[in-house]
């Protein structure tokens, strides 16, 4: 199946799973398309994935069947509102139409680190083709020169850092984006993340809420990240090299209370 119509199958159900349905004139806005053709995708769905969709003669519009299951995107809230803030923040860097139509405004875009324009584009490279590459990184009161081979990008306490092997102290590290002053290109091999054992090995983290915060802030929090019935949060498939970021974004202190909110089980 080509690639737009993938987006445009993906359109439909993200309209029908979330925004209470559809037009064939919204689905040719979106894509640029005319009308008939927006009305011929909405038929090749309907044939690709019987019984999904019924026009709502009231509504004037497409809306899901009871028996509606998402084939092209997930069907998670968490997802969902992952995508809002994605769609969000492609705004910022070119023009795209909201497939949601929700509004949405995001405090954390509000204060950002500062980065390096020329050297980020040199560290980004080096990861796109795999090679060492050489920076000057602020690091205890004073920029350093390391010889490093970065090999993801990772968002994480607010900010963008990267994980790569550091040739000078032979080990895997990470590294804020925000503190690369100068990078310049490297003639060494890169070294392969194959060797980062801590990125490839994966952990369940369990937590359970600090019994010492006040009761209100308790049941806050357990209606917000715990099942029904469930008084252990469970975090699977946490990489060894990013379990730091996990518990310090829970365990740290609660401002209010001076208390973390969280405390990690089996934790030594």
């Amino acid at each position: 199946m080509k690639h737009d119509i993938i987006r445009r199958f993906a359109f439909i159900e993200t309209r029908l799973l979330w925004g209470g349905g559809f037009t064939a004139k919204e689905l040719a806005l979106e894509f640029g398309i005319a009308r008939q053709n927006a009305q011929g995708t909405i038929q090749a769905y309907q044939r690709e994935h019987p019984g999904q969709m019924r026009h709502d003669r009231r509504l004037r519009r497409q809306v899901a069947t009871e028996s509606f299951e998402a084939v092209y995107i997930r069907d998670d809230v968490a997802r969902f509102l992952d995508y809002q803030r994605a769609v969000n923040h492609l705004g910022y860097f070119y023009e795209e139409r909201d497939w949601s139509d929700l509004p949405f405004q995001d405090a954390d875009m509000l204060v950002r680190p500062l980065y390096a324009p020329g050297a980020l584009r040199v560290v980004l490279e080096a990861l796109r083709q795999e090679r060492a590459v050489e920076i000057g990184y602020w690091s205890k009161s004073r920029t350093r020169s390391r010889l490093i081979s970065p090999h993801h990008l990772v968002f994480a306490d607010g900010r963008y850092h990267f994980r790569a092997y550091c040739h000078d102290s032979s080990r895997f590290l990470d590294f804020v984006l925000s503190r690369v002053m100068e990078a310049t290109p490297s003639d060494e091999r890169g070294m392969s993340s194959e060797e980062d054992h801590d990125w490839h090995c994966q952990q369940e983290l369990t937590f359970e809420i600090n019994p010492d915060l006040p009761q209100a802030a308790q049941e806050a929090l357990r209606l917000d990240f715990l099942p029904v019935n469930g008084e252990l949060l469970r975090v699977p498939g946490v990489r060894v090299a990013l379990q730091h970021y996990v518990r310090r974004r829970l365990c740290r202190n609660d401002w209010r209370f001076g208390v973390p909110r969280w405390v990690e089980v089996g934790a030594s």
